[in-house]
């Protein structure tokens, strides 16, 4: 298939940009926030939220890969340890939250949830840091790739 010349100015193929970034973070968040919904509505069965954690699975790895593949993290934050570390309290401050606000509601035993928050807290902060600081050392090591490959060819040339 032909690749077509594109009809818009610079300008214009930036703000394109910009709408299908904010496009695809709205998805993106949208679909997470519908997977919570539904589970603290007590409706976690696979049936129920399969079709949109496929979704979110398929598009995080997308993302994922394709930015580790270019060496890229993120415009703002920096790969490193601190960033890593904030990161990592933060998703577990929103996952043990959630999960402790549920087991209360459920149950109604606040010893239990305090319990479940704690639990849930330290599990994924743990996992996140981990994760984080691997994909952090393949980032890293790979914009190292390609700003060396980038040196050689001015070097040649």
């Amino acid at each position: 298939m032909k690749k077509r010349k594109s009809n818009l100015d610079e300008m214009q193929e930036q703000k394109l940009l910009r709408i299908e970034h904010n496009a695809c973070w709205l998805c993106f968040w949208g679909l997470l926030a519908v997977i919570y919904i539904q589970m603290a509505m007590g409706n976690n069965d696979i049936r129920a939220i399969g079709g949109e954690s496929l979704i979110l699975l398929i598009a995080s790895g997308y993302i994922l890969f394709t930015c580790l593949k270019n060496g890229i993290w993120d415009r703002n934050l920096k790969p490193n340890g601190k960033t890593n570390l904030g990161l990592s309290s933060l998703a577990g401050l929103a996952f043990g939250g959630f999960w402790g606000i549920i087991s209360y509601v459920r149950y109604h035993a606040l010893a239990g949830s305090v319990a479940t928050f704690v639990v849930m807290f330290l599990s994924i902060s743990v996992l996140t840091m981990l994760v984080l600081t691997f994909t952090s050392g393949i980032c890293k090591r790979r914009k190292d790739q390609l700003d060396a490959k980038i040196d050689e060819e001015e070097n040649e040339g």
